[in-house]
């Protein structure tokens, strides 16, 4: 266990998991006294008013915000000059929170982008941070072929499950990180972990990438706007994809774990894999769409079928912008969110998770999977990105 005092350098606070990791260390999770500062490291602008974290208080760890950490064009020089003048006492960060992710439209070039920007920042830690311990980075269920068609493993998907086959291997991040951070720890007083989770439920103050949470919170708010409380929404997807056995994870779950498993190194150490979700029993959108649906007081059904004439949520959104406009919403942007209609569709199958190695470890926390989407809708609406 570390001790007490700790300081958290946290890489993309402004990303889906990486914004869960900070409000999870600042509301003193595991425990008061365990971190005594927190660095959040963003690219994009962002202010702390605007960042909804817990507020300064004196049971708080201090907050330390750094804009401007743009790992796509840095150098190792560059970062490292941009660290040690920006972070008070870089030198005495003891555990990295590395939840950067850059996603592309051609795959092997997303590889290389990736691979680049985790060299340049272990790179620069291993110069600037002798007292560092642990990194803790994520990786994905495309590392159990959720993205090939039909899907390539038996469920429930295990951690010791043989690689994908050769040919998907030059397309996914995962295995490349882990060469990275392999190398990088070699011989070094430090070590790391991945935590894998599958779909991510969770908010953020100025947008991200695939957040399916703030797209169908965009989706479902404004079409009770439109249509009326008491309307009848159906599941956007196929009826296969509406029974498909899942488990998701939320942000708070999958910081809580990387937090646990960055002050566990003896249990956690040399990379392993650790996956992740809200809770060990798998569900479908069958029980979670009519409860997500009820929160904006809309009736969630079944997959209509025929549904050709329907408007895919991103087009729904689009044809009533104007709605939102008038209600003064500040739409919560959602990059990739075409990419997000098509959910419900193409993952058809069952795709759970076992969770019995991490359960192994000590971490035994379970949430509530829809109080993890209603926890996340309320701070949509509290930011004014959804219509009340």
């Amino acid at each position: 266990m570390a001790e007490k005092g700790s300081h958290a350098l946290v890489f993309g606070a402004s990303g889906l998991v990486g914004w869960g990791v900070v409000d999870q260390l600042l509301s003193n999770y595991p425990a008061q006294g365990t971190f005594s500062k927190v660095t959040a490291s963003v690219n994009r602008p962002l202010s702390i008013k605007d960042s909804f974290w817990p507020e300064e208080s004196p049971a708080r760890p201090e907050l330390e915000l750094v804009s401007g950490v743009n790992l796509i064009e840095a150098t190792v020089e560059s970062l490292a000059k941009l660290l040690s003048t920006s972070v008070k006492g870089v030198e005495h960060v003891t555990h990295v929170f590395y939840f950067v992710y850059m996603p592309g439209d051609d795959p092997e070039e997303e590889v290389r982008v990736n691979r680049k920007m985790l060299e340049c920042a272990v790179s620069a830690l291993n110069q600037l941070c002798p007292e560092l311990e642990f990194l803790v980075f994520p990786s994905g269920t495309k590392a159990y072929g959720i993205h090939v068609p039909g899907g390539v493993f038996q469920p429930p998907y295990e951690e010791s499950m043989a690689p994908l086959p050769e040919a998907y291997q030059n397309t996914l991040n995962y295995p490349h990180l882990h060469d990275v951070l392999r190398k990088a720890s070699a011989d070094k007083h430090w070590t790391y972990c991945d935590v894998r989770p599958d779909a991510v439920i969770g908010f953020v103050p100025n947008g991200s990438a695939f957040n399916l949470a703030a797209h169908w919170a965009t989706y479902l708010s404004l079409y009770a706007n439109v249509e009326g409380k008491g309307a009848k929404i159906p599941f956007p997807g196929s009826l296969k994809g509406y029974n498909s056995l899942y488990n998701e994870a939320s942000a708070d779950i999958i910081a809580k774990c990387a937090i646990w498993a960055a002050l566990h190194p003896e249990q956690t150490r040399n990379g392993q894999i650790f996956n992740i979700a809200d809770q060990a029993k798998p569900e479908s959108m069958r029980e979670r769409w009519p409860a997500l649906a009820a929160y904006f007081g809309l009736e969630g059904t079944a997959p209509a079928e025929g549904d050709d004439g329907l408007l895919k949520p991103s087009e729904y959104i689009k044809k009533h912008a104007g709605v939102l406009e008038q209600r003064g919403v500040n739409i919560s942007p959602v990059f990739k969110g075409e990419f997000l209609d098509s959910y419900g569709y193409y993952l058809d199958f069952d795709r759970h998770l076992s969770l019995e190695k991490v359960r192994k470890t000590g971490f035994t926390e379970e949430l509530d999977p829809n109080e993890s989407w209603f926890k996340a809708f309320d701070r949509f609406k509290r930011a004014g990105m959804i219509a009340g």
